[in-house]
């Protein structure tokens, strides 16, 4: 089996730094393309959130790719509370995720298709990290 490699992103706490103490914030990050009307996109920098169940696609990614769209839902973040939703759809997109060797398998991510660019690129669990095993050392 090919593993994938990820990378993990270090930097340093900017709003807990008025405390007074160095604290990091960990990111990790995974580069994914998308399967478009014409072929693959170029590969793209993602956040691995393994605590959201979709992945989120900003604006500026979706438009041109093949998607399945499902229904119109709610796109949430930790925030509760319609003040900070937006409204997207939720589709399905074919995926892979590579790195400088290796590609992965065609993924069936289920995504929320955001209606604006003020969101990162996030991979979820389903389609995605639901389907792959996740090693960390």
């Amino acid at each position: 089996m090919r593993r994938i490699t990820l990378e993990v992103h270090r930097t340093v706490d900017l709003e807990a730094s008025r405390t007074r103490r160095r604290l990091f914030l960990y990111r990790l990050l995974a580069r994914v393309r998308f399967r478009t009307l014409r072929g693959w996109s170029d590969d793209h920098v993602a956040i691995v959130d393994t605590g959201a169940p979709y992945s989120v696609l900003p604006l500026s990614l979706w438009p041109a790719l093949r998607a399945e769209r499902l229904a119109e839902l709610p796109l949430r973040g930790i925030v509760p509370g319609k003040s900070a939703e937006l409204r997207a759809d939720l589709a399905r997109v074919a995926s892979q995720l590579l790195d400088a060797k290796w590609f992965s398998p065609a993924l069936s991510l289920w995504v929320m298709l955001a209606p604006t660019d003020q969101v990162p690129l996030i991979l979820g669990w389903a389609g995605c990290l639901d389907r792959a095993k996740l090693v960390l050392d």
